[in-house]
């Protein structure tokens, strides 16, 4: 039995000794799978690490996926290219939580499982010389087996939008339309940790009626423009306030005005290569009061009496070693206020705010080998409401990130991540929850 065992150990050690030598020193391969069929481009031309964008990444999607060269058009391009793609990461999830409330007491819980976070189809591209497009659909599946980030029986449109490039002849002008994530310091989808995103992008004020996350996807439409290289970058967008129950008596309901601009200096020094910073705000009208049938179910386009929210900061990056495969330090600060008519259905006696922001950084030893670390803060200035007060939030997050597959069919990547949040529940304990996945993220 002893040697059974011994046997089984010695092979597994083997295959990881195998599967690690295979990533770490197989040569570099060209590129993304979508796009680096039509380009020809190495990966890391586009990717800081994988799925994170490079600068020139980030000027290629302003561009509208678009080098600016004579093959860009799709009837330009290879009859067997497909601009489609699919993701999603499998593995072993590992999750515990404290002080968790029961008829009994509160308890520590603790649970394994092996499964999937779910899917992503996807397919972006150009429609022609100046319109490009992006799709993404999450088909609703059974059960993804892990708890957190469970896949759901219900698919969704997560994006959807059309693009219109250098209108005027000026890359300052381009419209987004449909379905699309607001323009954010660090792009929380394409995500390189997977047991926490940016909490503060989706962070809600306790007893708040505003449901306005910046992190996730909108419909609306979006401004921007950006220089020749995209070292200076504006968005501006209108867009529907996400997830409200009822739609208001306006021309665009619940509205809010998204907008950021960014600046990026390049420097001729071996230590310090390059310095990005910005700054971005929104203001929103939500409505108060709405009419009713039944009593009870409130009527679309009669709700009204709109009172504001509001959210702003500033970001700095600092790019150490080289632009290319840097030693990235992220700084971002995020405040936010709602009036107080909408806290507590107006019972609330002050406007509630808070403030926040995280600390990140991203070692890339190679285009395929990353360490990732951060850590997030959330303090809220909460105004007086009847329930329990919920306090200072606090995440951390460690990463490794290994893409051992890097070719123009497909990218794949072992992901090992461990994070842990807490939140202050406002009597005097501070419950938390621990996560740890060990997981293969490709895509194709």
């Amino acid at each position: 039995m002893r040697r059974t065992i011994l046997l089984a150990l010695t092979g597994i050690a083997a295959f990881c000794a195998a599967f690690f030598g295979m990533g770490l020193f197989s040569p570099v391969a060209p590129a993304v799978p979508a796009f680096a069929r039509k380009t020809g481009l190495a990966c890391s031309a586009c990717h800081e690490v994988w799925p994170r964008l490079s600068d020139f990444g980030q000027l290629f999607r302003d561009r509208g996926y678009r080098l600016e060269r004579d093959r860009d058009a799709p009837v330009e391009q290879d009859g067997s290219y497909l601009p489609l793609a699919m993701r999603t990461t499998v593995g072993y999830q590992w999750l515990k939580s404290t002080l968790v409330p029961t008829d009994q007491g509160t308890v520590d819980t603790q649970t394994g499982t092996f499964g999937f976070t779910g899917l992503d189809f996807f397919g972006a591209g150009t429609l022609g010389n100046r319109l490009s497009f992006l799709i993404v659909l999450t088909p609703g599946l059974a059960s993804s087996g892990f708890q957190l980030d469970p896949s759901g029986p219900d698919g969704d449109l997560e994006s959807a939008f059309i693009g219109i490039h250098d209108i005027g002849g000026t890359p300052w002008i381009n419209l987004r339309v449909g379905k699309h994530a607001p323009d954010l310091p660090i792009d929380e989808h394409r995500a390189i940790t997977l047991t926490q995103g940016y909490n503060v992008y989706h962070y809600e004020l306790q007893g708040s009626a505003v449901t306005w996350a910046p992190g996730e996807n909108q419909n609306g439409i979006e401004l921007y423009g950006h220089s020749d290289l995209s070292r200076v970058r504006y968005s501006i967008s209108l867009l529907n306030e996400n997830g409200t129950a009822a739609f208001s008596n306006t021309l665009v309901s619940n509205p809010v005005v998204w907008g950021h601009v960014q600046a990026t200096q390049y420097l001729d020094n071996s230590f310090l290569a390059a310095v990005k910073v910005g700054a971005f705000g929104s203001v929103g009208w939500h409505a108060t009061s709405t009419l009713t049938s039944g009593g009870t179910d409130p009527v679309p386009g009669t709700a009204s009496n709109h009172k504001q929210h509001f959210r702003y900061g500033g970001e700095a990056h600092l790019y150490f070693l080289s632009t290319v495969n840097p030693l990235t330090l992220s700084a971002v600060i995020w405040g936010g206020k709602d009036d107080k008519a909408l806290i507590d259905g107006g019972a609330a006696t002050d406007d509630a705010s808070f403030i926040g922001g995280f600390l990140e950084g991203v070692w890339t030893i190679t285009p395929r080998l990353s360490l990732i670390g951060r850590y997030e803060m959330i303090h809220p200035s909460q105004a007086t409401i009847a329930t329990p007060v919920l306090g200072d939030f606090n995440a951390w997050t460690a990463t490794f990130r290994h893409t051992f597959e890097l070719t123009s069919r497909t990218e794949a990547a072992l992901h090992l991540e461990f994070s842990r949040a807490s939140q202050d529940a406002g009597d005097g304990t501070s419950p938390a929850n621990y996560a740890a996945l060990i997981g293969l993220d490709f895509a194709l």
